[in-house]
């Protein structure tokens, strides 16, 4: 986790249990494939003497999990096991995501695919996600009923499945000339919403907090405007990221995505505008000048304020449910730190 500076107190909150944990479980298994799989994580060259720092992921969701857990009256003990089921699930989404974009790094080191080859690393992110449903069955020691198991077992699957429709979405808009705002955010509701939203919602049920059809209903609406800010600040990263991103600027235009910014610029109604963009998306590859040009466009029609606009409507809508949480004052504060950090971060 020490990819983040200034890093929010939900991200801190005893990260080094949480690590641990994930650490623990992962290489107790010792299968066929657990070698790639601690290969991924960057465990076969480590230390045991220091196991510091272990994990090189953002844990934003595990960390978003505890927090609802504990601020919930549970403990960190009965937020563990969901927390790290949505870890795994989201490290197998990002296996396949790398094979799928045939993205050749991952936190700054060679992706599992292009080391092991591509039957490897399915087969690897697949063992990863069949542990990720496999250390809820955990939860039982920390206290849960065998019925909150069974639904949060239920909702961890339907999540990774909304996971991938999105995912699949995401993979169809390649194809197609204008993307509607709406569909787009129904895209990324689901590729990047859906498993946050899952976050937040096993956080509430290890809790073992009462949690009636209203509180339900507030945790969910958190939960998906949580996701659909956090993947609107990555488009806007991909586009206007800094040197702190690992990407240069203007990166998710020269790979011709059709993220936010480019939805926005596309169907703006200025016809010159909006004609210069699908020729130079047309074309097979995109060269520097091209993104420059794409750039300065985006600029002429405010894009990044328009983008910027949409994350500040999320942030206030989190805010507004925040507030109707049946949480102590102090833990609204850290419960309002994520969307500050999610609207201002550079990585």
């Amino acid at each position: 986790m020490n990819e983040f500076n200034k890093k929010p107190n939900f991200l801190t909150y005893r990260a080094d249990k949480m690590e641990n944990y994930l650490y623990e479980y992962v290489t107790s298994y010792n299968g066929k494939t657990s070698k790639y799989i601690k290969n991924y994580f960057g465990w076969d060259k480590l230390k045991l003497n220091n196991l510091n720092n272990i994990y090189s992921g953002k844990a934003f969701r595990p960390s978003i999990c505890i927090l609802v857990c504990t601020s919930f009256s549970g403990t960190l003990d009965m937020a563990l096991p969901p927390s790290i089921s949505v870890e795994l699930v989201h490290n197998f989404s990002l296996i396949h995501d790398d094979i799928e974009d045939n993205d050749k790094f991952r936190r700054h080191k060679p992706t599992l695919w292009t080391i092991w080859g591509i039957p490897k690393a399915i087969i690897t992110g697949n063992s990863i996600l069949v542990l990720g449903n496999k250390v809820l069955n955990n939860m039982i020691e920390n206290g849960s009923s065998e019925k909150d198991l069974f639904i949060s077992q239920k909702i961890l699957t339907e999540s990774y499945l909304k996971m991938m429709e999105g995912q699949f979405l995401d993979i169809s808009f390649e194809k197609e000339k204008n993307i509607s705002l709406e569909k787009y955010l129904k895209m990324i509701s689901l590729k990047t919403g859906a498993l946050i939203e899952c976050s937040v919602k096993l956080g509430a049920i290890a809790s073992k907090k009462k949690v009636d059809d209203i509180l339900y209903n507030h945790v969910s609406d958190f939960g998906k405007d949580i996701g659909l800010l956090f993947q609107i600040r990555d488009d806007l990263l991909g586009v206007w990221g800094t040197d702190k991103t690992g990407k240069p600027v203007g990166a998710d235009i020269k790979r011709k995505k059709k993220s936010l910014p480019i939805i926005l610029t596309l169907s703006s109604k200025n016809k010159f505008a909006t004609d210069n963009i699908n020729k130079i998306m047309s074309k097979q590859e995109l060269e520097d000048n091209d993104v420059f040009d794409v750039m300065n466009i985006m600029d002429e029609l405010n894009i990044k304020d328009k983008c910027e606009q949409i994350s500040k409507n999320y942030q206030y809508n989190i805010e507004k449910t925040i507030e109707k949480l049946p949480i102590e004052t102090d833990q609204k504060k850290i419960f309002n730190e994520i969307s500050e950090f999610l609207i201002s971060r550079e990585n």
